[in-house]
């Protein structure tokens, strides 16, 4: 009987074994419809491509369909024509920047290798700096360069032609995507606004309830924070997308940008309250009342808002919310007659202070509020005539662009010794493809990961490759069997690239399998040059993923400390050098958050991971409070003496992280708190009295913000080097 229920438990297993990996090739045998049209769109796309290349009597068409699996992009039709544009920019400048280098070193040749690898170098560091697809144009023209100058070699006179050859392919692959894409675009415009107001209600109602549940005292709702600010960075990316698939010349865009950048503000100030309202227990009943109907108000727009319902009527409530706060601090500094004991008078006087103190952060929070709702509104109801334009640069991450443009020179030097010692007829090609692999590294955070992908690829690609050259190609005479040949290859690696787990491995596989098969009109692939060919391409990507991997290594660790740092020097530059809106300060901390949070994924110490987050939260509030300040002091106001004091807490800011200063700055700061707090005893002026409570609001939130996060902040702090706790 006991083996007998072995038996059944072995088959049981192992059917399950079987069931899973069935289950695992299910975005071949029962894609998607999206994944469907995607890989049928670009399928047909590249052999258009090819036809007309073959059509043209081109010497080496293959590269009109590589173009087009290039450029492939499943996400949005957006990306790929904005990846096919840039593509067809950088390639320009590529092949201009080649013809050039061949004429400047006729009879120099490693002058010349070295100013090729110097010159690809470069537009990685470039391409590294640079965000979405003008990245990609960046190192595509670095690329291409090398492609058509060691192309060249062998013919210096056919260098602009062979040039205008590459040139040809690229726009012809470009075109071709382009005209099949239109197609398939059903209501490419209806479809991308829906996505785009999508997005901005996903990020405003989170915001709202977010903003609602801290109010209440909810801790978790400062941690479930990241995965807006995530959203809101990807949704960011994307909105340039959107407007590329948006007809006609709106600014929708720009108002989406607005937008979700005000929503980046209206969070971290929902934070910073939070914080004031954890820190000051003694508020009076009013303040209750009033926080109170602010919740409400929110909770009833973000249903509105969810419901795609008219949300002007909570709008102009949250107004004048917003009004009656600024009133009640005025009136409190006339009002009232304490009265009990002098113990209980001076609670009630400073529940009165404190009352002040929050109400004039709430009412800065609901004016932001405000602009977001507007800027929301312009966004889903566009304007005719509308002039709007907002854009913000991203922070540029400069020392991985070294460590990119230091890893490529190596490797394509290494490629040319290899060259230069074997004297192969396709070292040049394998150079050209060793610097093609290390552009496309450089675009991602952890080159190391894509190496491996991009490298079972190729191997995908060769092991196919063969397949069709030698098999199934040869008997072949026509364009229209060859495409039918081809069609499930290329539909293969079409949805492998719809499927994010594969998505490394397919767009490998199928940028190359052109490359391998080398179709030309009148030459069949024999066994050496096939051989010549695939070495080439697989001694390339070794070299790239040696360079890679050796180089700099990518270490999670290492990568969010660096980042750490790269807070804490910005926070230090804020109170002198940082002269930009407040909301740019806070989208670049932002993208910096996500990326660090993104190192934390595999990190399972709970402690270090809300250590970083609430840091990284931490430098956000305490940078837009001194940027607070700074105004504050700029705008002559306050008086003198006030100013002093500012100017002391910013001085300790700015340099407190340099000489181990970290406690005395945290003293100073609530020390400031105490001075400021008995100054507005004595103050008369109304105006003045009103700035000080401004001030006393942002430096309540930096001291209380620098004595809870010692860890993240000191970079003295043992724990968060070494990531250990006793």
């Amino acid at each position: 009987m006991a083996r007998v229920q072995t038996v059944t438990s072995w088959m049981e297993k192992h059917l399950l074994i079987r069931k899973d990996f069935i289950q695992s090739f299910r975005w071949i045998y029962a894609p998607s419809s999206s994944a469907f049209i995607f890989a049928l769109r670009t399928t047909i796309a590249s052999f258009i491509a090819l036809a007309i290349a073959m059509w043209l009597q081109m010497d080496s068409p293959k590269w009109a369909p590589m173009t087009v699996w290039v450029c492939a992009r499943n996400t949005s039709r957006g990306e790929t024509i904005s990846k096919a544009n840039w593509r067809g920019i950088g390639t320009i400048f590529g092949a201009i920047a080649a013809v050039f280098f061949i004429a400047v070193f006729p009879q120099q040749p490693w002058l010349f290798n070295i100013a090729v690898c110097i010159f690809v170098a470069v537009c990685v560091w470039f391409g590294t700096c640079m965000q979405s697809f003008k990245a990609y144009a960046m190192v595509l023209a670095g690329y291409t360069c090398a492609i058509i100058a060691f192309g060249s070699v062998g013919n210096p006179d056919g260098t602009f032609m062979l040039a205008m050859s590459r040139t040809t392919y690229i726009l012809l692959g470009v075109f071709s995507d382009s005209i099949v894409g239109r197609f398939f675009d059903f209501n490419i415009d209806r479809h991308a606004r829906k996505q785009l107001n999508d997005s901005l209600l996903f990020a405003i109602k989170g915001t709202l309830r977010s903003i609602s549940n801290m109010f209440k005292g909810d801790e978790k709702a400062i941690v479930e924070s990241q995965e807006l600010f995530t959203s809101i960075i990807n949704f960011n990316s994307l909105i340039e997308f959107r407007q590329i698939e948006m007809i006609g010349t709106d600014h929708t865009g720009d108002h989406a940008h607005a937008a979700l950048l005000s929503v980046t503000a209206v969070l971290t100030k929902g934070m910073g309250l939070a914080t004031q309202m954890s820190h000051f227990h003694n508020v009076t009943d009013e303040f209750l009342k009033i926080i109170s109907l602010v919740q409400d108000r929110m909770d009833k727009l973000a249903n509105r808002i969810e419901k795609d319902q008219d949300f002007k009527h909570e709008q102009r409530q949250l107004n004048k919310l917003r009004w009656e706060c600024r009133q009640r601090i005025t009136d409190s500094f006339y009002e009232k007659q304490y009265s009990g004991t002098e113990e209980e008078c001076e609670r009630q006087k400073e529940a009165n202070f404190n009352d002040r103190i929050l109400l004039r952060t709430l009412s800065e929070l609901l004016g932001e509020l405000q602009f977001t709702l507007e800027e929301y509104y312009k966004s889903t109801h566009p304007i005719k005539n509308d002039h709007f334009k907002f854009h913000v640069n991203p922070s540029l991450n400069y020392d991985l662009a070294w460590k990119n443009a230091v890893r490529t020179f190596m490797a394509m030097m290494a490629a040319c010794l290899m060259w230069y010692v074997t004297g192969w007829d396709k070292g040049g090609a394998t150079a050209a493809l060793t610097g093609m692999g290390c552009a496309r590294f450089c675009l991602f955070e952890n080159p190391s990961a894509t190496t491996v992908g991009w490298l079972k690829g190729s191997l995908w690609a060769l092991f196919v490759g063969f397949l069709l050259t030698f098999y199934f190609i040869p008997p072949l005479s026509d364009i229209e069997t060859l495409c039918a040949v081809l069609f499930i290859p290329t539909m293969i690696g079409g949805l492998g690239i719809a499927y994010p787990k594969t998505l490394s491995v397919s767009a490998s596989y199928a940028s190359y399998l052109p490359y391998m098969i080398s179709l030309e009109n009148s030459v069949r692939l024999d066994e050496s040059s096939f051989l010549n060919n695939s070495l080439s391409l697989f001694i390339g990507i070794i070299f790239t993923s040696i360079s890679f991997g050796l180089l700099y290594r990518y270490d999670p660790l290492k990568t969010r400390f660096h980042l750490r740092q790269t807070l804490l020097k910005k926070l230090r530059a804020v109170p002198t050098t940082f002269k930009k809106n407040p909301r740019v300060w806070l989208f670049q901390t932002t993208e910096i958050l996500v990326k660090m949070m993104r190192q934390l994924n595999t990190t399972k110490n709970t402690k270090v991971v809300q250590a970083y987050h609430f840091g990284a939260l931490a430098v956000m509030m305490i940078g837009l409070s001194v940027i607070r300040l700074r105004s504050m002091i700029a705008h002559d106001v306050v008086t003198d003496d006030i100013k002093i004091l500012l100017r002391i807490v910013l001085r300790r800011i700015s340099r407190f992280n340099m000489h181990g200063s970290y406690g005395r700055t945290v003293a100073i700061a609530h020390n400031v708190v105490r001075r400021l707090r008995a100054r507005a005893k004595t103050e008369k002026n109304l105006a003045i009295r009103m700035e000080i409570i401004a001030a006393i609001s942002s430096l309540t939130v930096i001291a209380d913000l620098l004595e809870k996060n010692e860890a993240f902040l000191d970079v003295n702090h043992y724990f968060l080097l070494n990531e250990k706790w006793d």
